[in-house]
């Protein structure tokens, strides 16, 4: 290997020495200040989202060894629904939205559930009233792991009330584009 050393000479923008073989040339500051811009990358790192008929995205490539823009014209020309987007996607955080063109990638809305979340008594009479926007929803009930209940509501309602002591996951699940939504409920 051979080693390199580089004087205080060097550290000087726009100053040649005159030992490297001319005349030495000072160098005014305007010239130094020139701004000097980076050439555009070839190819920008994109991201290609393939998505269903309503938006679910189904599959995120990050890395590929053609150009993202070419396989997207690939694609296109198979008519697989994508897009293509400049930055990361979280496949369980976000969903496409069709609704404007071009689609956009958008994060998924939060499923509220408003009401008092306690404990409650296991006597089958003490109840949980929730409600749930949106209103139509899948509710699924969790004991040790195991689905022990499951519901589709249209009205954005929960009643619940058990006999058996123990802690309980609720989970919600609405159609797209929200997040599942869940909570637990301890009956004693």
């Amino acid at each position: 290997m051979t080693g390199v050393t580089l004087d205080a000479a060097w550290a000087v923008p726009g100053y040649t020495p005159a030992s490297v073989g001319g005349e030495a040339v000072a160098v005014s500051p305007e010239a130094i200040a020139v701004t000097i811009e980076e050439p555009e990358a070839v190819n920008k790192t994109k991201t290609l989202i393939r998505h269903d008929e309503i938006g679910i995205i189904t599959q995120v490539i990050l890395d590929a060894a053609r150009p993202m823009d070419e396989i997207s014209k690939s694609f296109a020309e198979a008519g697989i629904d994508h897009i293509l987007y400049d930055g990361p996607v979280d496949i369980k955080e976000a969903y496409v939205d069709l609704s404007t063109d071009p689609p956009e990638i958008r994060p998924k809305p939060e499923v509220v559930i408003s009401g008092d979340i306690r404990p409650i008594k296991a006597d089958g009479v003490d109840a949980l009233h929730l409600t749930v926007q949106p209103e139509t929803f899948a509710v699924y009930v969790w004991y040790d792991g195991k689905l022990v209940h499951q519901e589709d509501v249209a009205d954005g309602k929960i009643e619940f009330a058990i006999d058996q002591a123990g802690a309980f996951r609720v989970t919600i699940v609405a159609g797209q584009p929200y997040k599942v939504g869940a909570f637990e409920v301890v009956a004693q």
